[in-house]
């Protein structure tokens, strides 16, 4: 039979159960047979057999047990826990923790989330002998934040195949405080190294901070903050600050990097900012763990204020930009533009803009030049659209430019009267046969013929400028094909020129432009003018973009003219556990390759392993990692091979 039984002890009930149940009464004793279960609180105990010894509050499980509290739930053979201390001490146990499964051979329950293991091992592995676990004489697990093992050794199918006297890794699955795998490993230019030292500290729901060591034994000493803020739909932003000390041949170099940015709107103003300061122009490349930060050589920071108003919008940038190898800098402030909203009267659309500029710039020997630039711009324009057949556009604008060079005491600008006026109209073509599967043939013609005029009308301290009067046309053919009731465009041919009656060479060359739409996973575009009096074609530019999977590999091409650079990618999977992905870009003008990837990836069960190759420019590096899929972190580098097995 069933037997239940309950029991009042300090006001907290336990629940007894079980098939039979023995009381002992000169030891104060509960014996439950046979499906065996006992509960307090949020501790719940299964297992064949369960002694319970009412005064000392001990539980003891026997013939196979599972331990649940909370959501935390431990198996094996035999345990005793202490009810009122919540601690225990368990054998041939297995319990899943955060990311994986944690098994051994003596296992101690301490208060809280703690478990300390001897000779246990942790495996993300879920099958009775697992194919990669990691084996440690001491474990000491910390739930949702850190596992620390000593004497560690990975067993691959049993093999040992590395061994660290200590190690430790992260069990988080939310965001918390806590300290973070480091990395250690060795390279030829560094030697021995430790980085990421780092703590993580979540101080609030809006802001956390990382604070970090690099110990490299041929740089020196790295320190550094990574902080994080967001506060939703108010800011956002981060600032990392880096400092080091160097060893140098003269002594100690003290290199420094900041980066960051911010964003926020408050009272409608919005505001942008973004920097990245470093001490010298090595830095990038001692330091940067990017590739395309090798070749970075300016620092530089940048701040924009923009509003909308009644009337507007303003926007003023700051900006400060510094080449590291010339030592010539380039700053704006600001530069000030306000836009004012456009107004429609009597069908005249009606716009205006007006802009300040201070441009500072030193050279390389320190000399600066500080240029000051102001410009207005009125626009007014109005469409007609007669019977939806004929199309007029007439547009009228006054730029005004007025500015101050550096070394000239003069004011210098001028007012221009521009005005053009264009007239178009379409012609729709349909074929009245069909070839194959494409039902119709599309071909819509533009022809657009115009006029535009320009005269100085005010000139401050400088030369006038003569008035011009151009004849402009274009046409524009559009081509398309209609397939399964659905219509693809397949082309766009447009021709322009304009005629200057004034010149003495008075066409202008023909432009022609041919723009091909993505079709059939092929897009390209070109584009080439044709002089008349030379008869002959000018540069050709073009561009070619083609992307397509086929048997599971992705592949993508465009290759540009007349700087005949060829950019080209392709990935997929070589087998079911093999893949790679190659990209790069060759200039067929200087025979080189401007730069290279490659990577392979090995599927192996838990783990992944990676090969990866990049060069940019005359920089090249290479490196693979074998790192455990469930926790990244875990990781088996070349850098780490390289402490235990330097190749020089």
């Amino acid at each position: 039979m069933l037997f239940f039984l309950f029991l009042e002890v300090d006001t907290t009930r336990i629940i007894f159960k079980g098939k039979f149940l023995i009381y002992v009464a000169d030891s104060n004793k509960v014996i439950l047979f046979d499906s065996a279960y006992v509960k307090k609180g949020n501790i719940q105990l299964y297992s064949d057999t369960i002694e319970y010894f009412t005064k000392m509050k001990i539980l003891k499980a026997k013939r196979k047990f599972k331990l649940v509290i909370d959501t935390s739930t431990i198996n094996g053979d035999s345990l005793t826990y202490l009810l009122d201390e919540q601690e225990g001490l368990a054998f041939n146990t297995k319990n899943y923790i955060q990311k994986g499964w944690l098994n051994s051979y003596e296992l101690y329950k301490l208060k809280g989330d703690t478990i300390y293991v001897k000779n246990g091992y942790f495996t993300t592995c879920n099958l009775d002998t697992p194919h990669s676990a990691f084996y440690g004489t001491e474990m000491l697990a910390i739930r949702n934040d850190m596992a620390f093992i000593k004497n560690i050794v990975l067993r691959i199918r049993g093999i040992p195949v590395l061994y660290a006297p200590f190690w430790m890794f992260p069990l988080k699955e939310n965001r918390s405080s806590g300290f973070l795998a480091p990395n250690f490993g060795f390279n030829s230019i560094d030697g021995r190294y430790i980085r990421n030292l780092a703590f993580y500290w979540a101080i609030n729901n809006y802001l956390d901070a990382t604070i970090y060591f690099d110990i490299v034994e041929r740089q020196g000493i790295r320190s550094g903050i990574n902080i994080v803020y967001n506060v939703y739909k108010k800011f956002n932003g981060n600032i990392n600050t880096n400092f080091s000390n160097d060893f140098v041949f003269q002594g100690i170099r003290r290199r420094y990097s900041i980066e960051g940015n911010h964003n926020q709107e408050s009272y409608k103003f919005r505001v942008s900012s973004r920097f990245s300061i470093v001490s010298d122009q090595s830095y990038f490349q001692d330091y940067a763990e990017n590739k395309n930060q090798w070749l970075k050589t300016e620092t530089y920071s940048y701040l924009q204020i923009s509003r909308n108003f009644f009337f507007g919008g303003f926007s003023s940038n700051f900006d400060w930009t510094k080449n590291l190898i010339t030592n010539q800098s380039n700053s704006n402030l600001p530069n000030l533009v306000i836009t004012f909203n456009s107004i429609n009267l009597y069908s005249f659309l009606i716009a205006q803009n007006l802009s300040f500029n201070q441009n500072i710039f030193i050279d390389s020997l320190g000399n600066e030049y500080r240029n000051l630039s102001f410009d207005y711009n009125f626009s007014t324009s109005r469409p007609l659209n007669i019977l939806n057949i004929l199309k007029i556009s007439n547009n009228f604008n006054l730029p005004f430019s007025i500015k101050k060079i550096s070394n000239d005491s003069l004011w210098r600008g001028n007012l221009i009267m521009n005005y053009s006026s264009s007239l178009s109209t379409t012609i729709y073509g349909r074929s009245l046969f069909q070839i194959w599967k494409i039902q119709r043939f599309y071909h819509d013609i533009t022809p657009s013929i115009g006029i535009s005029y320009s005269k100085s009308l005010l000139n401050i301290n400088t030369d006038t400028i003569s008035s011009n009067f151009n004849y402009t046309y274009s046409i524009i053919n559009q081509f398309s094909i209609k397939i399964n009731d659905k219509k693809y465009p397949i082309g766009t041919l447009s021709l322009g020129g304009s005629y200057n009656p004034k010149s003495n060479f008075p066409f202008s060359p023909l432009s022609i432009n041919l723009v091909l739409p993505k079709f059939l996973n092929i897009s390209a575009s070109f584009s080439t003018s044709y002089d008349y009096y030379t008869k002959g074609f000018s540069q050709i530019n073009g561009n070619f973009n083609y992307s397509q999977s086929i048997f599971g590999y992705n592949l993508s091409a465009s290759m540009s003219i007349p700087q005949n650079i060829l950019n080209f990618s392709i990935s997929g999977k070589l087998t079911n556990k093999w893949s790679f992905s190659y990209s790069t870009s060759r200039d067929f003008n200087l025979g080189i390759f401007q730069g290279q990837n490659l990577s392979l990836k090995r599927d192996l069960h838990e783990w992944t392993a990676e090969i990866s190759y990049s060069s940019i420019g005359i920089f090249s590096t290479y490196d693979f990692r074998i790192y455990l899929i469930a926790i990244p972190e875990i990781k088996i580098t070349k850098g780490l091979l390289n402490l235990f097995f330097p190749t020089q």
